[in-house]
């Protein structure tokens, strides 16, 4: 049997209001190393708090969260950032590139507090980049980078630390058509290769890109068969 790298049981998370807000109503889940796993859902529907369970950005109300074997509800915050940082490699809508750094630096600051020099931190990210076809562009700043480019620069910086969970909240969304498709392959090629992907969409047309596909529906999953 295969690593399990991410497994909610029957997960709850209320918001404070008169009467609380359930966001999440018994969610269950579990992700196997190698996964490539799409959860679509439209706004309202609990997807983006699904996203901050899954991202060890958010405890869960009641229910169980694990992360590539750590239980999310008994870490402290200083544990669970470091989670973050080892564990799980974001993936945003917006890249979050710093605009004053090259594509290789950009890439290489994930990996500052992972104990490694300098020398070996942009070893590292030279070689991520030329993982997502970015070799000839290490020393390009992220104005000087196309969409795409920027998107698959912000792919290698999740990569570099060669995380469990490579989380991807609407990767294309900021991306044209022809260009998304490209990321989207991108994606099936690292799954390919190994990386265990969540991917966070609306869109049922990116979703299918993904051999899983589960819905989100008011605070409930529903997974639908490839």
């Amino acid at each position: 049997m295969k690593r399990i790298v991410l497994a909610l049981n029957e997960v709850v998370r209320d918001y404070p209001g008169n009467p609380p807000v359930r966001a999440l109503a018994g969610v269950s889940l579990t992700v196997q190393a190698g996964e490539w796993v799409a959860i679509i859902g439209p706004s309202g529907s609990g997807k983006s708090t699904f996203l901050n369970l899954m991202g060890a950005l958010d405890r869960p109300t009641s229910g169980t969260v694990f992360i590539d074997g750590h239980d999310v509800g008994n870490l402290t915050d200083e544990r669970l950032s470091a989670l973050r940082g080892h564990a799980i490699g974001f993936v945003f809508q917006s890249f979050h590139l710093l605009g004053h750094l090259s594509a290789v630096d950009n890439v290489a600051v994930a990996l500052t507090y992972h104990g490694l020099s300098r020398a070996d931190r942009r070893a590292a990210a030279v070689a991520a980049l030329a993982r997502v076809g970015l070799g000839d562009r290490l020393h390009h700043r992220p104005a000087q980078l196309s969409g795409g480019e920027c998107q698959r620069v912000a792919i290698a910086r999740a990569l570099v630390g060669e995380p469990a969970l490579l989380l991807a909240d609407e990767p294309t969304g900021n991306l044209d058509s022809r260009t998304g498709a490209d990321i989207l392959r991108l994606f099936a090629d690292l799954n390919t290769e190994g990386s265990t992907i969540v991917l966070i969409t609306h869109d049922e047309d990116v979703a299918a890109a993904a051999p899983r596909r589960v819905h989100v529906r008011d605070g409930r999953l529903v997974e639908v068969r490839a």
